[in-house]
């Protein structure tokens, strides 16, 4: 609504604004990388909470030689030396745009606050590196105290739409000049096969590097030629994987093998396969940061615990990693990144943690969910700590009696299971695992900083046998007896997963209802509302996709894909494990259920009780002496 007149004497206001609205934007932007490229060494395939809570910070702390105050690292304004040790890493998501979108509006907020501090410029040079791009990670402290790190990264882009992968593959890649690490931060579904968008993604970018070798337009730092080098020891692009999967590197390794096998190019000077096999290595790793969002972030914003002694453990059996981040530890920079050079080490990280934390966090999740506690920060109450567990009320006790529970389940099995393993890769002797369950606990019970129960308890099936199994097996392995703590904690899966009404069929849309505990099973059907029941409806509330439960109603829901074989030998087919359950509609005598717990223990993909080493074939008998326990 300005005349002609008003706009120019007042241009120079008016200007700065429009320039920040405008000038820097693409309709839409499709990516957002600096002009000088070369500065980036790394690149974060995904934007998962582990992977911006856990391996960028240990990245831009790998590269910091100066820090002034704002997380900026090296000369303070993010721009690396690519002197060996700057990592300057780009995320780029695998799909949508959240991310970037996220990053876009910090920067231009930072815009403004440069601008009400007279620090701004209008030279045209300035619209892509001024400012870093940031993100916020919070870290909630033992005393409730939150801490928000402001996070540099040098770009964000975007796998999700074909122009946005295209800004990635022919504006970002034939830029890079020196190349370090490749982050890798998908969903577990993104590692189910090599066909998933995430490994195709990940595929084209090794791909597109090998064609870049020569041919990028950047010059290289010691002046020998143009595209990307790698300057790691081995001379080796280092993947390194944030998704708690087995053996994920091999998995990643054996994934682009597959691929490239599919397509095979015989006028390639260097076929993919041994571009793989010279140029990259695909790294082992596990990461143990507990994470969650802040609350109304819409998941771009990671809430994590402190920091763990083991957040991110990375097998180099060969070396390849760039010596700056195998350094870190040594550097006392608190980042929990850990190096293990000689095998059996990580295997040994790993079955520790899945007995020991995973296992703990499943069995007393479940429990809790049953009992109507909703995060686990229930276990916290200090009253409740060391106190007398039996015929109390209140929540200390209730704590009290949990934590009695846990410290249980690992003092009789876990510990006994786990102690002086010594598989021909594995290896942990007694203080490795007391170790680490007394860092375990201290974490589980923070006072101020707890995870839905419901959410924990998701694929709980799998999970039994996955955590739970091998405690079992290692302890019938070495005569050791299966008790009370164990069975009840394969109990609790199974009573969780079990529906409140007989089903028949394939339920709705994969999706059943359970019942609290102390609550009318009939009750929890829809529409059950009398005397009983009860009239209030109560609060519904999702805690998972497409999941919900209602405290006061006394119902949740669940999916399960475990199928077992039935009880009923004259049939052949595998039957799911709800459906199972779900067909006693009344208390039976506990060895009417024999047939179905025998069946999920004995399933590979289930409770995962599979008895080698001479021990009792499939047809033996597995048994805890109910009188004792």
């Amino acid at each position: 609504q300005l005349t002609t007149l008003e706009l120019h004497s007042n241009f120079p206001r008016y200007y700065f604004e429009l320039y920040s609205a405008f000038s820097c934007m693409t309709m839409p932007i499709n990516a957002l990388f600096p002009d000088d490229k070369s500065q980036i060494h790394s690149l974060c395939l995904g934007s998962g909470r582990f992977l911006r809570s856990v391996l960028v910070p240990a990245l831009i702390a790998a590269g910091a030689t100066i820090n002034d105050g704002n997380g900026l690292a090296n000369n303070g304004n993010g721009n690396g030396n690519g002197n060996g040790n700057n990592f300057n890493p780009v995320i780029l998501q695998t799909r949508g745009r959240t991310f970037m979108d996220y990053c876009h509006h910090r920067r231009s907020e930072s815009r403004k606050k440069a601008k009400a501090a007279a620090e701004t410029t209008t030279e045209a040079g300035e619209c892509s590196d001024f400012l870093n791009y940031s993100y916020e990670v919070d870290t909630v402290q033992h005393d409730g105290r939150t801490i928000t790190d402001i996070i540099p990264c040098f770009g964000a882009g975007s796998f999700g739409t074909v122009e946005s992968k295209a800004c990635i593959m022919d504006e970002l890649l034939p830029h890079l000049q020196i190349l370090r690490l490749i982050g890798v931060g998908v969903t577990e579904a993104g590692l189910s096969s090599c066909h998933t968008k995430a490994m195709t993604d990940l595929y084209d970018v090794l791909n597109k590097l090998r064609e870049l070798q020569g041919e990028g337009e950047g010059q290289r730092q010691d002046g020998s030629g143009s595209g990307w080098i790698c300057d790691n020891p081995n001379g080796k692009i280092c993947v390194v994987n944030t998704d708690n999967v087995p053996l994920n590197g091999t998995k990643l390794k054996e994934f682009m093998l597959q691929l490239a096998a599919e397509n095979v190019n015989d006028n390639d000077n260097m076929t993919m396969t041994q571009f793989l096999t010279n140029k990259v290595t695909f790294h082992n790793t596990m990461v143990d940061r507990i994470t969650s969002q802040r609350p109304g972030s819409n998941g771009l914003v990671p809430r994590a615990e402190p920091t763990p002694l083991k957040a991110l453990v990375i097998e180099d059996l060969e070396g390849d990693l760039p010596p700056s981040l195998v350094m870190q530890k040594d550097e006392g920079l608190g980042l929990g990144v850990v190096v293990r050079k000689k095998a059996g080490q990580l295997d040994a990280d790993i079955a520790l943690k899945l007995r020991v934390a995973n296992g703990t966090h499943t069995a007393i999740a479940h429990v809790m969910a049953l009992c109507g506690l909703l995060m686990t920060d229930a276990l916290s109450n200090p009253k409740g700590e060391g106190g007398d567990c039996d015929n109390h009320d209140g929540d200390d006790k209730i704590s009290a009696k949990l934590m009695y529970y846990l410290d249980s389940l690992f003092q009789h099995q876990i510990l006994k299971a786990a102690e002086n393993l010594d598989d021909t890769t594995t290896t942990a002797t007694t203080s490795d695992v007391q170790a680490v369950y007394d860092d375990w606990r201290r974490r589980l019970i923070h006072a101020h900083f707890g995870l839905s129960t419901f959410f924990i308890t998701q694929n709980g099936a799998a999970k039994g046998g996955i955590r739970i199994g091998p405690i079992i097996v290692d302890l019938v392995t070495k005569g050791e007896d299966v008790t009370c703590s164990t069975t009840f904690a394969l109990a609790a899966i199974l009573r969780f997963l079990t529906p409140a009404e007989p089903v028949r069929g394939s339920g709705n849309d994969g999706i059943y209802r359970g019942w609290l505990n102390k609550t009318k099973r009939t009750c929890t059907s829809t529409g059950a509302e009398n005397k009983d029941c009860g009239s209030d409806s109560g609060k519904t509330v999702e805690y998972a996709d497409g999941l919900a439960y209602n405290i006061q109603r006394g119902w949740y829901e669940f999916r399960c894909a475990c199928e077992v074989a039935a009880p009923d030998k004259s049939k052949d087919e595998s039957q799911p494990l709800q459906i199972l359950l779900g067909s006693f509609s009344t208390t039976m005598q506990s060895c009417d259920y024999e047939g179905i717990i025998r069946a999920y223990l004995l399933k590979s993909d289930g409770g995962g009780v599979i008895l080698s080493r001479n021990q009792p074939s499939d047809e033996g008998e597995i048994r805890c002496d109910c009188q004792s326990c």
